[in-house]
């Protein structure tokens, strides 16, 4: 029994360890980021531009967080098998996050919407409250929600600790582009976000440097 326990914990140790490069923190802060472009309301009017730069952003955020697993942490950490037990819920958070994700999309793409139709925005803003501000509020709440539960699950189920602190970060960063529609208050919430990742990354660059002969293969 003792000796299960202790492959557990042993087992966890070396899941956690992965999350010391400090990809994670810096994924979120960019992902951030890259939400206050979406969010942002022009005084001009909606721009499809503000959907391309978020996807591309995004896209570009991902890439650069999978690319850092590959050539950053995988060479200094090795693949590692876990057990059935997480792949179990590894699993349950990729079909959970799956469905909310598709919830956000479909109630995203509505807004986005409601931005390009005036005729269907003045529609959704006769079902809000007449004052501007309280409908600004439930918007801005509702958004809120939409992203810091979802961030909550993917911290519990991957086990990310510093996981939990961000997802309410990222539901005050939200909460604030909406009902402020000023994108430099998430920006600097992605920055503090991010910068602890950097100090990780940082730190572990410098504990887990490439030996030489597997440098040379690279």
């Amino acid at each position: 029994m003792n000796t299960q326990l202790n492959l557990k914990e042993l087992e966890r140790k070396a899941f956690l360890t992965t999350y010391q490069d400090g990809l994670w923190d810096l994924l979120f802060g960019l992902i951030v980021i890259c939400m206050s472009v979406s969010f942002y309301r022009p005084a001009s009017g909606y721009s499809p531009l503000n959907i391309v730069m978020f996807s591309c952003s995004m896209v570009l955020a991902n890439v650069l967080f999978w690319a850092g697993k590959m050539f950053i942490t995988l060479p200094r950490m090795g693949q590692v098998k876990f057990g059935a037990r997480r792949r179990k819920r590894v699993l349950t958070m990729i079909i959970v996050l799956s469905v909310v994700v598709l919830v956000q999309v479909a109630l995203f793409s509505f807004q986005l919407a409601a931005w390009a139709n005036p005729e269907l925005g003045a529609k959704l803003n006769e079902s809000l409250p007449k004052s501007d501000a309280i409908g600004l509020l439930i918007v801005a709440s509702i958004s809120a929600l939409m992203v810091g539960p979802s961030i909550i699950l993917v911290a519990y189920f991957i086990d990310f600790q510093r996981g939990y602190s961000i997802a309410i970060m990222m539901a005050l960063a939200v909460f604030l582009m909406v009902y402020l529609n000023r994108p430099i208050y998430p920006i600097i919430i992605g920055i503090l976000i991010a910068l602890p990742g950097v100090v990780l990354l940082v730190r572990f660059l410098q504990k887990y440097p490439l030996r030489r002969e597997e440098a040379s293969h690279e």
